[in-house]
């Protein structure tokens, strides 16, 4: 193998290795069976909002998550911890709406 060769060879694995590892880095949120909620009344929360909400009020660290990531997250822990009264929704009414906060 000469110079050239070997040279295009360890590019292209240095290539291939900072690829995988930003790949890994970029993680993906996958969502627990329930239903979806709201941000405060709001179904189309900005990044902002939703950053600011899972900070303070369901103490979460958004990091550096996608708004789609960022939902999720926010859905799984409602649908992990279920209903709490201190957070601001009441109760859903049984029937077709039933799992989403009625405000």
């Amino acid at each position: 193998m000469n110079r050239r060769s070997a040279c295009i060879c360890f590019l292209a694995f240095l290539k291939i290795s900072l690829v995988s590892s930003v790949t890994q880095a970029a993680r993906t949120v996958s969502r627990i069976a329930g239903p979806r909620w709201n941000v405060n009344g709001d179904w189309t929360p900005s990044l902002e909002e939703i950053q600011g909400h899972l900070r303070a009020v369901h103490r979460i660290d958004p990091g550096p998550l996608g708004i789609e990531d960022l939902l999720t997250l926010h859905d799984n822990d409602h649908n992990r911890r279920g209903y709490q009264a201190g957070h601001g929704h009441k109760k859903a009414a049984k029937g077709s709406a039933k799992g989403y906060a009625k405000f």
